[in-house]
């Protein structure tokens, strides 16, 4: 699910019908207890973040609230969106974690290739930090062993320091013939 945190009602709308055109799952709010609330909750993929959720221009609630966001969903990326946008504030938003920064009026096609980078980064990252199962671990090292040597069994037990029986007693137990 992908949350959408804007004040202004048109902005949640027009960002709402372009990610349902696109497939995605999304829920917009307007205030920042409904998005720390719906940060909190499971199945958040992305947070796309407006800078300013009240009149003001200075993008300081954006950035208050993109460090809250980074302690409950570090690993949940957030884009920020302003009409006010400036290099310094882009920058210091970044800074504090941002994948990415779009400026109103935004073109779709961009506004939606930033968002499927940031998921796919996001997944990427998952994936590259998940921990695999010892029996897993063990099962590619004696496929590697096994690819390596032509399929010649004492040559493949010893590049995995280990002798004949355990190779075939550890082959039968994971299933690899």
């Amino acid at each position: 699910m992908i949350l959408i945190v804007d004040d202004d009602q048109s902005i949640r709308l027009s960002i709402g019908l372009m990610l349902r055109q696109a497939g995605f799952d999304y829920e917009a709010v307007s205030t920042e207890e409904d998005a720390l609330a719906a940060v909190r909750r499971d199945g958040l993929e992305l947070v796309i973040l407006d800078m300013n959720l009240t009149c003001t221009t200075t993008g300081r609630q954006g950035i208050d609230m993109l460090r809250k966001i980074r302690i409950l969903a570090p690993k949940v990326p957030v884009i920020l969106l302003s009409a006010w946008a400036t290099v310094p504030l882009a920058v210091e938003g970044m800074g504090h974690g941002a994948v990415d920064f779009v400026t109103k009026p935004w073109a779709n096609r961009d506004f939606l290739a930033k968002i499927r980078k940031a998921l796919a980064d996001a997944d990427a990252a998952s994936k590259a930090n998940a921990v695999d199962t010892l029996d897993n671990t063990e099962r590619q090292a004696i496929v590697k062993a096994l690819r390596q040597s032509d399929g010649n069994m004492s040559a493949a037990a010893q590049m995995l320091g280990i002798t004949r029986q355990s190779l075939y007693r550890r082959m039968e137990k994971l299933g690899i013939k």
